[in-house]
């Protein structure tokens, strides 16, 4: 009995330290929720609002990205190109690639010598104050990409691509110096990241020159000479078969079937019996 009890008294010590713990560690608990759960709940609450808002800025950085592109395939006159560029500066390399365009499609239209209207139904020709106006606009956008030119190996291409347009502008309008130092410019600027771009503006650029030379054309060789005048009056007619002239001429006289004459050998005879 004394042992029993003594058990008794262990168990009844023992669940009265659990419940004790249990009542401390339920009060401590209650304290940090008092004094600290709120802030610990405004921070996991940022957090998430955070995570959310940058999956919506992610979304409509893509949207505006694939709006970007879309506009840039599908638009074709140089205006339209240039408002797509100011819309979309800053993503990739929309703005540079709209501006290359407008520029390219002006000098197209310089090459074809018309102009296509904006519903691409109809041509006119180019006169010359037109045609200095597309020069000039061109030349503007090809300057606004490479004055945007920031050394990156990104921007390579289109700087080129601009430097190449801008020299063939200043070769139509006579200023051979000026192209000859864009193509070196862009034989500097492909020559760390695409030489065989590099090497094709120094040949342009040594070439140059040679637009400067007087272009020789071939002489004509001179017309055959005249035949002697014929004289005046009608032509004598040709002889026919009954003309006397023609009557008289050995082929006409001598019949092609005329026996051959004797012979004046004798012909030897077979002897009779």
């Amino acid at each position: 009995m004394p042992m029993a009890r003594d058990e008794e008294r262990k168990r009844l010590a023992e669940v009265h330290t659990t419940d004790l713990n249990e009542g401390k560690l339920n009060e401590d608990f209650v304290t940090w929720l008092k004094t600290k759960g709120p802030t610990w709940l405004l921070i996991i609450v940022a957090f998430i609002v955070a995570y959310l808002v940058m999956i919506r800025w992610q979304q409509q950085e893509a949207r505006a990205r694939d709006e970007a592109w879309m506009e840039l395939m599908t638009t074709t006159q140089p205006a339209s190109l240039e408002d797509v560029a100011r819309r979309h500066a800053g993503i990739d390399a929309v703005a540079d690639l709209a501006r290359l365009n407008a520029a390219d499609s002006l000098l197209l239209d310089i090459q074809r010598g018309r102009t296509i209207s904006d519903d691409g139904q109809e041509t006119t020709a180019l006169d010359d104050e037109t045609r200095a106006a597309h020069l000039s606009h061109a030349q503007r956008l090809y300057n606004e990409v490479i004055a945007d030119d920031d050394g990156l190996r990104a921007r390579t291409l289109a700087t080129v691509s601009a430097l190449n347009g801008l020299a063939a502008i200043l070769e139509s309008q006579g200023d051979i110096a000026g192209a000859i130092d864009a193509y070196k410019r862009a034989e500097q600027r492909a020559a760390d990241w695409i030489p065989a771009l590099a090497q094709q503006a120094a040949t342009r650029a040594a070439t140059a020159t040679a637009l400067t030379e007087e272009v020789a054309f071939a002489t004509a060789p001179p017309p055959p000479p005249l035949p002697a005048e014929l004289p005046a009056g009608p032509l004598p007619p040709l002889p026919t078969p009954e003309h006397p002239a023609f009557q008289s001429s050995p082929a006409a006289t001598t019949p092609t079937n005329a026996p051959a004459p004797p012979s004046d050998h004798p012909t030897s005879e077979p002897d009779t019996p």
